[in-house]
Parts: structure tokens; C-alpha cells; sequence
């Protein structure tokens, strides 16, 4: 087994999307508990189903779980439910270590805790069932403590109004043996008061008082003192007036009013304390076990794993087959290790995948570090399949160079470049998070070098501070938005070329014609642009319509009646790109605006304080707007002429399948 982590990918050494092998393991049933433990230490083989002709060969069956295996497999999806509910409220908890957002001596603690419980030795499966159980009902249980008091926290809440209106009624009643009280709330446009008094009177000779106060406009609360001997009668009426009684809540019920009042009001500011001891408790939990808690998540969800491989398994009575993709570099390791471990008792071999398994073949992407993170906006599409093409290096490429070209301006790209490095060192523990930190860092440094191109530092500032504008956004509108069209043509050329490559890899002939076609459609009406506006000899002009309707009728005969919506698409998908320009402008009037509005107040501070309010928001307006502007044209105009999604995600079965922060 030594040998076996020579086996894994190394991601620094690929690229892209990974080249894969097809291989098909055979071997006796008293080997495969053996060969499966191999297969899951080495964590390179992705396992399928076999392919139909094998399902189909006489004699071979589906490898079936026995009973005592398929209740242990319902154990384990119930421990993994469990864990995973779990794992919802400790993860928050333990991610805010890495930022710092946690007490001092706590941070401290963990920490500690964190060094040592990295040591741990191997546990088995039924330690780790345990240990979930364990936390989960430690934190069930903080956590049902916390709810109780926030629905405690609400009920005494609606009480707050009344409590602080009857409050000092109460203090005017002296305590008596002999006399009994009763709250009640009134709504003053029905006005029952008089009557309700007539009624009491009646009731005690006269021997009462009525406490009363406004709670709010339209409500008035009441205190009705009285011999306790009338009790039930007062009562009585209350019920038959339909008179709302002021009812404690039901672990309060059997007090009296007044001391009532008094244990809410102590509550209502005691709770809040009780609140925060069981959540810093639930958070030193979480910090303490996070740890231990993952490492055992990890192990049931391994072991289910292996009981779930079994699906994909088939044999005979005496033989198994099971068959998978493993990538390229790590094939012949892989079968190496195998046979050197085995000998003759096991049968393995590189299979060639027919043409219709390219749709079903992993994907697995490995990018270079500077594009890796540009990998959580491509998935924001799905994968792309096998053996066509990763786009997100051609993302990494543009993404920034856009972003830069339609915000331009030195000032919010030193500002957005400063608060990416602070937001990616924060929460550098959340892997989104830092992708897209990471992603703003780049796009930020192209927004300054053409923030120097433009000369503008927060607008036109860059005017009074003696920038040199080699090219003035505010002037060169047109000549600006013809550069912004002929990038979009590039753009969506390029994107066309790279699909005419994948087609032919994907021997799809029809559909590499349409797509070259479909280039030189582009490459026309930019031919007849160039000679309409002088650029090219007239008599080209002529030349480029022909071509252009030359090439829609061969779309026409290939396409039908697509053809004329695709060309138009086309020309759309180019217009579109005017929004680097479009945007862009909007960006540097928006500053200027804000610059100009600084100098309107006669007062300094009051011009210093309006001029960053509104740079602020022309900042929050300018991160989002090209961000979104930018993705938009990769995923609509230019992802569309090349990008196959619906890839197979490449799971291997092994150790590399993790819980990660």
C-alpha cells in the first residue's frame, strides 16, 4: 500500500480538462472485499455502471447487498442525515474562527483544542456513529434551550406594553389577604367602562376601585380591585361581557398578578443573559468538535460510499466485474499496483470507450493557481462535457480585461483591489468567498492600468491632479463604442473558431460547417462596415452584402429556417458588446457628478462629505454593474458558440471525498 498515494492527480502537472482511461477490473469474490479496500485507498477510480453487453452476457447478475448490509447502509443514511443537519448550525460557528469574529480566551481555546485534535488516531464506524450522535444531541438540545427562550422572549414582549402601563397601578394597591384583583384591557371606541362599573357596583355593594391607564390610542388598561369573596361573580361578568382578562403565561398561571408582574418584568431582563450563556455554550461546543465531528462525518460517509459501490458492481457466482475512469497520468500506476499486489488473480485492463460513453466520461477540471478561481463562475453554467473544451481559462482571460475596460478608473481600482485583499484575508476560511476576492484582486489591476490609459482617478479628478489622458473616455464616445463593437466581433469570432475545433474533435461535420460559416458571416459585415465608413476600397462593399447573403442562404440550406434568426442573433450578440462602452461612460459622468457636486456646498466638510457619498455608490454601482455586464457577455454571447454543458462529475471513489469549509 505504500505506493499508493503515487497515485493520486497531481493538479499543478494537468490542465484544463483531464484526459481520462477507461479500465475493468475482474477477479474472484474472496478478493473483492480486498481489491475495493485498495481501490477506496488509492481514491483515483471513478466506478460506473458496466456498459448494456455486459449486463446482457449470460450468467452475469447484479451483486446484491444481504439484509444485515442494508440495514446497516439505512443506519448509516440516518446517522448521515443527522450529521448533516448538525453540521448546518456548528460549520457558521466554526467558520467565524477565521475571521476573528469570536471572543479572545474562546479563539484562544480553540486553537489549542485545534492543534491537538488533528493527532487523533483512526476510529472505526461505530465509534464515529456515536461520536455524531453524541454532538448532534448536545447541540439539539442547546439549541431547543435557545428556542424556548426566544418564544419566551416574544410572549413577554407582547406583554411589554400592558406590563408597563399596569405596572404602576399595581403599586397602588396595598397587599391584602381579604382582596383580590383582576387585569383587564379595554378598547376605548366601545367605551364599556360606565357600564361595566354599574355592573361591579351591583356586585359589591359598592366596595371596589378601578385602577385605569392608557396603554396606546386606542387600548386602556385596568386593574378591578375587590372583597375576594366576589371573585367568582367578577369573573362571571368578565366572561359573559366578553371583557379581555389579562391571562399569564401558563408557568406564571397560578400567581398572583402582582407577583406575576413582577417575575416577567425580572424575566424579561433575565432571559437575554440566559440566551447568551447557551449560545457562547453552543459556540465553544462547535469550536471544540468541529474537528472530531468532521473526521467522523467523513467516516460514515466513506463507509456508505463503499455499501453504495456495490449497485455498480456485477459478476457471476464465483467472479466480479467492475469497471470505471481513472485519469490519464494515474492509469498505469494504478494497474501497475494492481498486479503487483494481485498477481494473476486479478484481471485488469484499459478499455476503449466506444463514441456514445464520451457523454457519460467524468469531467474533472484542473486549473493553474492565477485561474482556479475563476473556475466558481464557470460552474455557475454546469460542467462542461468530456472532450469538448474548460472555458474557464478563455473566463480568466477576458473576465478582467472587461471589467477594467468599463470601469477604468485608477482610484476604485486601487480602493477595490485594497478591499478584496482585506475581504479574501478575512474570510479566507469560506473557499467562495476567496475565489471571488481573488477574481476582483485581478480584475481590480486591470481596471487601474486602464484607469492610467483613460487618466481618470475618481472620474475627472485626474484632470486637476495633472493625469495625462492618452485616450479620453468623455470626448472618444464613438470611436469608443467602434472599438467596444470590434471586440465583440474578435470575441464572438474566437468563440465560433474554438467550436469549429470541438466539433470536428467531436466528428460533428454539420456543425462545424454552420460554425465556420458562421465566421465568415461575421468577418463580411465587418468587411462591408469597414467599406461603407472608407476604410477599405468601396468596391468591397458589394462584395461583403453578397458574401453575407451568400452565406445565409448556405445556412439556410443547413439550418432551414434557423438560419435567418441565427445571423441576426449574430449580429446581436456583437451590438451587444457596445456595453463596454455604454457602461463605461455612465461610470465617469457618474464621478464627474459626484466631483462636481463636492464643489457646490459652501461649506468644505459639508462638499468632502456629498462627494464620497456619491463616490461610494458610483463604487457599489461600478463593482456590480461591469461584474454582471462581463458575465453576461461570456455566458451569452460568447459561451454559446462553443460550450457543451451537462458533464459527468468525476467522484472517485476513495478517500478524497471530503467535507470541506
Amino acid at each position: 500500500m505504500g505506493s499508493v498515494p503515487a497515485l493520486r492527480c497531481n493538479s499543478r502537472q494537468l490542465n484544463m480538462i483531464i484526459k481520462m482511461s477507461k479500465v475493468s477490473v475482474i477477479g474472484p469474490h474472496s478478493l473483492l472485499q480486498e481489491i475495493m479496500a485498495y481501490i477506496y485507498e488509492a481514491g483515483v477510480l471513478h466506478i460506473e455502471t458496466p456498459p448494456e453487453y455486459v449486463k446482457d452476457t449470460p450468467y452475469i447478475r447484479k451483486l446484491t447487498l444481504s439484509l444485515e448490509q442494508k440495514n446497516e447502509m439505512a443506519e448509516l443514511e440516518r446517522v448521515l442525515a443527522l450529521a448533516r443537519r448538525t453540521l448546518n448550525t456548528i460549520k457558521p460557528l466554526y467558520i467565524r474562527v477565521h475571521s476573528g469574529d469570536i471572543p479572545g480566551s474562546i479563539q484562544h481555546d480553540f486553537f489549542k483544542q485545534h492543534s491537538i485534535t488533528n493527532k487523533h488516531e483512526e476510529i472505526g464506524t461505530t465509534e464515529a456513529k456515536a461520536s455524531i450522535e453524541r454532538i448532534s444531541i448536545s447541540v439539539d438540545n442547546l439549541n431547543q434551550e435557545i428556542k424556548e427562550i426566544e418564544q419566551q422572549l416574544s410572549l413577554y414582549t407582547r406583554y411589554e406594553k400592558i406590563l408597563n402601563s399596569l405596572s404602576p397601578l399595581m403599586e397602588l394597591i396595598p397587599e391584602s389577604p381579604f382582596r383580590d384583583y383582576t387585569g383587564i384591557t379595554l378598547y376605548k371606541r366601545e367605551s364599556p367602562l360606565p357600564l361595566l362599573e354599574e355592573a361591579i357596583q351591583r356586585i359589591t355593594d359598592g366596595r371596589y376601585e378601578i385602577f385605569k391607564k392608557d396603554v396606546d390610542e386606542e387600548l386602556m388598561a385596568c386593574v378591578v380591585v375587590y372583597p375576594k369573596e366576589f371573585a367568582p361573580e367578577i369573573k362571571r361578568l368578565f366572561h359573559m361581557e366578553n371583557i379581555s382578562e389579562l391571562r399569564m403565561p401558563a408557568d406564571l398561571a397560578d400567581m398572583p398578578l402582582m407577583e406575576a408582574l413582577r417575575t416577567i418584568m425580572q424575566k424579561k431582563d433575565e432571559l437575554p443573559l440566559d440566551m447568551k450563556g447557551l449560545e457562547n455554550t453552543l459556540k465553544q461546543l462547535a469550536f471544540e468538535k468541529y474537528d472530531e465531528f468532521i473526521r467522523c462525518f467523513n467516516i460514515i460517509e466513506e463507509r456508505l460510499r463503499q455499501m453504495e459501490i456495490f449497485s455498480a458492481l456485477y459478476g457471476t457466482k464465483d467472479t466480479f466485474y467492475l469497471c470505471g475512469w481513472i485519469p490519464e497520468k494515474s492509469t498505469h500506476p494504478f494497474i501497475d499496483n494492481i498486479r503487483k499486489r494481485f498477481n494473476d488473480m486479478v484481471i485488469i485492463r484499459i478499455l476503449t470507450p466506444a463514441r456514445t460513453e464520451i457523454e457519460i466520461t467524468p469531467v474533472l477540471l484542473s486549473n493553474p493557481g492565477v485561474i482556479r478561481p475563476f473556475e466558481a463562475l464557470t460552474r455557475f453554467l454546469a460542467l462542461p462535457k468530456y472532450g469538448t473544451f474548460d472555458p474557464t481559462p478563455l473566463l480568466a482571460m477576458f473576465f478582467p480585461v472587461f471589467f477594467g475596460l468599463i470601469l477604468g478608473d485608477m482610484g476604485y481600482g486601487m480602493i477595490i483591489f485594497l478591499v478584496s485583499f482585506f475581504v479574501r484575508w478575512r474570510w479566507r476560511g469560506n473557499e467562495t468567498i476567496r475565489d471571488m476576492s481573488s477574481v476582483l484582486m485581478l480584475s481590480s489591476l486591470f481596471t487601474i492600468f486602464f484607469g492610467v490609459i483613460f487618466g481618470e482617478f475618481f472620474g475627472d479628478l485626474g484632470r486637476y491632479i495633472g493625469l495625462h489622458h492618452y485616450i479620453d473616455r468623455s470626448v472618444a464616445l464613438i470611436p469608443f463604442l467602434i472599438f467596444s463593437i470590434i471586440i465583440g466581433g474578435l470575441h464572438v469570432s474566437l468563440g465560433l473558431l474554438i467550436g469549429v475545433i470541438i466539433s470536428f474533435k467531436r466528428r460533428e461535420a454539420n456543425e462545424a460547417i454552420v460554425r465556420i460559416l458562421k465566421m465568415f458571416f461575421v468577418f463580411s459585415i465587418f468587411g462591408a462596415a469597414a467599406a461603407a465608413s472608407g476604410l477599405l476600397p468601396g468596391g468591397l462593399l458589394r462584395i461583403m452584402v453578397l458574401l453575407a447573403i451568400g452565406i445565409i442562404a448556405a445556412l439556410f440550406f443547413l439550418e432551414k429556417w434557423i438560419a435567418p434568426f441565427d445571423a441576426i442573433k449574430l449580429i446581436v450578440n456583437i451590438l451587444s458588446y457596445a456595453r463596454i462602452m455604454g457602461f463605461g461612460a455612465a461610470s465617469i459622468f457618474l464621478a464627474s457628478i459626484a466631483n462636481r457636486l463636492t464643489a457646490m456646498p459652501r461649506s468644505i466638510v459639508l462638499g468632502i462629505i456629498i462627494g464620497i457619498f456619491f463616490h461610494i455608490i458610483n463604487l457599489v454601482v461600478g463593482v456590480y454593474a461591469p461584474a454582471i455586464q462581463t458575465l453576461r457577455l461570456h455566458y451569452v454571447e460568447f459561451f454559446d458558440k462553443f460550450f457543451y454543458p451537462g458533464g459527468v462529475e468525476y467522484k472517485p471513489f476513495g478517500r478524497g471525498r471530503k467535507v470541506v469549509i
